[in-house]
């Protein structure tokens, strides 16, 4: 009983593949939790599952904070406070929501995007799309200093213009490198998000 968390987040994240077999064998992982942080994280877990909210993502969450470090009581409150965050992205984006698109929202909330945020974008989306990836960027953007309105006016507005994954990652890549080199935040993503969708201008000389 003294590692259940730590053995079960080994066997999730070996299925996942988001644990290299060398992740599996580090030592720290059956010594880093006392038994207090373990059984707080054993009921933020049986809650989530309780309310339908991928677990995974928490697991990934606690294993991330053993290998930056940090003590069980740190570990707890950051798992804690994504465990909130996914359960108001749950509520808004709906049970047709996947797992990507959970922990994608969640990590775009705690950036500083209101749920009804997503949510907007998620309806907008339908079924006909994933939005992981669009919420990756919106959370990535914000955290550069784009303006939340702003950023998540231009990565709704990409989904409306039916913008396929490259061209997002293309839009992520060119605001951060306009935002390095001097550009306005706002104005780099506003920018940005025009032109990823502009289509190029006719020669002359042809119809």
């Amino acid at each position: 009983m003294r590692n259940r968390v730590l053995d079960a987040m080994v066997a999730l994240l070996l299925v996942g593949g988001a644990l290299t077999p060398a992740g599996a064998q580090d030592p720290r992982i059956k010594t880093r939790l006392d038994a207090t942080s373990e059984a707080a994280i054993l009921a933020i877990v049986d809650s989530a599952r309780a309310q339908g909210i991928p677990v995974e993502p928490l697991m990934e969450k606690v294993y991330e904070g053993i290998g930056k470090g940090a003590d069980g009581p740190r570990i707890v409150i950051a798992v804690r406070a994504f465990a909130q965050e996914m359960a108001s992205v749950h509520k808004v984006l709906g049970t047709v929501a996947s797992a990507g698109e959970i922990k994608a929202a969640a990590s775009a909330m705690h950036a500083g995007v209101p749920a009804v945020e997503l949510g907007k974008m998620k309806k907008q989306g339908g079924l006909r799309r994933s939005l992981t990836l669009p919420f990756t960027v919106l959370a990535d953007i914000v955290s550069r200093g784009v303006p939340v309105q702003t950023a998540a006016n231009a990565v709704r507005f990409l989904v409306g213009a039916g913008a396929k994954d490259a061209d997002l990652s293309t839009f992520q890549r060119n605001v951060r490198v306009d935002i390095e080199q001097g550009a306005p935040p706002a104005a780099a993503a506003e920018t940005r998000a025009k032109g990823a969708t502009a289509k190029p201008d006719s020669r002359p000389d042809e119809l």
